[in-house]
């Protein structure tokens, strides 16, 4: 048995490098008790589930044991008659070296890590079946490690935490971002960002495949790419540049700029923002969830929850050799106050994650909130962590701008997504 917390935060232990572990909170282990329960959860958050007590013919079943996104074992068990009634350690049992070159067992291994966090706990075991390097279902989240192997699992999760500790000097170095955004032409339609921009630069075409139908240099998305920078305020000033740059290279004033969750049907755009100096634990990016994610629904508009279809799931990051992207957020371009905002609560939630306190993965009625847009549900949570964030260290530094966008986020106001960005950033003239 596993570490568990006592009260409603996750007990927390420091390693050699003094950065804290934590352990799964009391809540989520009691939610997951009910099978049923923790299904629900997990497609919420678009994971594919299966209430299947044995797989299908084909189908082979793994149990993958974790710590956050380290994979401390993982066993296999091909297709058989009676595979309910026999134990893992049994001849049929087989454990899978890792790192593997075999595509299925990559994609057991991406489902496990999201599975573990869409659960809202650390360490714990995941059964998942998969036929094929596409197709694969979770069955069940298990908060625990097998009673036997939990001192074994523990020292490897902390050897894993260290090691990857240490990478990092744990302190916000540079923000940055590359937010997208489309093109609508006069009539409606989507215009291709390749027919205007190069795919490199500080303004370029996002190279993401959408849809099968265009050609292997058709772009249709634009994203910007700002120098990293110490400040918010400085990135926001070149994020600005990158726009203006942007508007010289298009040429064209008949062409609207789109941003917000989905501007086209099936084209989905983005606001990531990227954190040099600190690692993308667990409990990092379930805070920029619960401040930067949850907050913007009350004024995005229905495109973003399309968004959410297939992108835009909590806690979705992107390491990187400087530290990490997250990735969850819908393109926050749509106004220069927005973009301000969001750039200055992420550096406070950076320099402050050890401190702010809200925890909605353990309130499965607020998850469900950000994934169905539920506003009238989120507004008292966004006001209570407003009210917290206001006594952080380094508020006081961004106070007008993050009082402007939490007044914004608060008024009831839909961000205008259909409306031409560049009448806001005053590009028209």
């Amino acid at each position: 048995m596993i570490l568990r917390a006592q009260g409603n935060t996750a007990h927390t232990f420091k390693g050699k490098t003094g950065q804290k572990m934590t352990s799964n909170a009391k809540e989520a282990v009691e939610f997951l008790k009910r099978p049923e329960a923790g299904r629900w959860l997990l497609r919420l958050s678009r994971l594919p589930v299966t209430a299947k007590k044995r797989p299908q013919p084909g189908w082979r079943t793994y149990l993958v044991s974790l710590y956050q996104d380290q994979i401390l074992h993982m066993s296999r068990m091909a297709e058989q008659e009676q595979w309910l009634l026999q134990s893992w350690d049994l001849p049929s049992y087989e454990s899978v070296s890792l790192p593997s070159q075999d595509p299925e067992v990559n994609l057991v291994k991406t489902l496990a890590a999201r599975s573990l966090y869409a659960s809202g706990i650390d360490a714990g075991q995941v059964l998942i079946y998969a036929v094929s390097a596409h197709r694969a279902k979770v069955v069940q989240v298990i908060p625990d490690w097998p009673v036997e192997l939990a001192d074994q699992y523990m020292q490897l999760a902390s050897e894993w935490w260290e090691k990857r500790q240490s990478m990092h000097p744990q302190r916000l170095l540079k923000l940055g971002a590359d937010p997208e955004f489309a093109l609508r032409k006069e009539d409606g339609s989507m215009a291709l960002a390749s027919d205007y921009l190069r795919i490199a630069g500080i303004v370029g075409c996002d190279t993401t495949r959408y849809r099968e139908e265009l050609a292997m240099h058709q772009h249709p998305v634009a994203e910007l790419r700002p120098e990293p920078v110490e400040d918010p305020e400085d990135l926001f000033a070149h994020i600005w540049d990158a726009l203006k740059l942007a508007n010289q290279k298009m040429n064209n004033p008949q062409l609207e700029w789109l941003a917000g969750g989905m501007p086209f049907p099936g084209y989905p755009i983005g606001g990531h923002i990227h954190f040099s100096g600190i690692t993308p634990t667990f409990s990092l990016r379930r805070k920029l969830d619960a401040y930067l994610a949850l907050p913007l629904v009350l004024i995005e508009d229905q495109s973003c929850q399309q968004r959410r279809e297939r992108y835009g799931f909590l806690g979705d990051v992107r390491e990187k050799t400087y530290g990490f992207e997250y990735r969850t957020m819908p393109s926050w371009l749509v106004h220069p106050t927005v973009t301000r905002g969001v750039l200055h609560l992420s550096r406070l939630i950076a320099n402050n994650h050890s401190l702010l306190q809200a925890a909605p993965h353990l309130q499965p009625a607020l998850i469900k909130a950000y994934y169905r847009g539920e506003k009238l549900v989120l507004k008292p949570y966004v006001e209570t962590i407003w009210r917290e964030l206001r006594q952080m260290p380094g508020y006081q530094l961004s106070q007008f701008h993050l009082d402007r966008y939490f007044t914004i986020l608060l008024s009831g106001q839909t961000w205008p997504a259909q409306d031409n960005l560049r009448k806001a950033w005053n590009l028209l003239g």
